[in-house]
């Protein structure tokens, strides 16, 4: 006897994932993991329960991918930002004045969703807690090759080892982030930015 094949075709999703997912990263980003339900996160992303759980398992997987797409989208607006900045040391002190100035305009203290993330949840979850990692080594990371660049071309000091350096602005940087939740007083916080260019002369 022979049988006719039953060809299952995919549905179709009839929704703008990337939409979906920075919907989902704003709510996060301004309730946090724990305090976002599933609730929440279907009124604010416009999909139904069941299409919800189909496209994303559940909510701690959602969080992932709105995590990645905060990653995503924060590395190309500040890529975009430093492209016009040719001096390695120009560059540092405008990541800088940049978070300064987005802090400041952030009445509501959200913060960094990332640097947000890990102080929540990277206690309770590896995967969380990994990608927190992953994503503030390649912030110092960053700063370690600015830093060679400045100090190769004579703009930077050698007293101090590129590394040691740039430690020491990663956790300047991350230290403006978590204080500038509850403080946004912007003498206090180009104060230390001032403070910290000046290590680098």
């Amino acid at each position: 006897m022979e049988y006719e094949a039953i060809v299952y075709m995919p549905t179709l999703k009839q929704f703008d994932s990337d939409k979906v997912l920075e919907r989902a990263m704003n709510l996060f980003w301004e309730k946090g993991y724990n305090g976002t339900s599933i609730n929440d996160l279907v009124n604010a992303t416009g999909l139904s329960r069941s299409s919800l759980y189909a496209t994303y398992i559940d909510k701690h997987a959602l969080f992932m991918a709105a995590l990645k797409r905060y990653q995503e989208l924060n590395g190309t607006w500040l890529a975009s930002r430093l492209e016009k900045y040719t001096s390695a040391r120009d560059k540092i002190e405008a990541i800088f004045r940049m978070l300064v100035n987005a802090t400041i305009e952030n009445d509501y203290g959200k913060g960094c969703l990332m640097v947000n993330s890990a102080t929540e949840m990277a206690n309770q979850n590896k995967e969380i807690a990994r990608v927190a990692s992953q994503d503030f080594a390649g912030m110092e990371e960053m700063f370690y090759t600015l830093i060679k660049q400045g100090q190769a071309n004579g703009e930077i000091s050698k007293d101090h080892k590129a590394r040691a350096l740039a430690q020491f602005l990663f956790n300047n940087y991350i230290g403006l982030r978590v204080v500038g939740q509850t403080n946004q007083d912007k003498a206090r916080l180009d104060a230390v930015v001032r403070m910290v260019m000046n290590v680098l002369e």
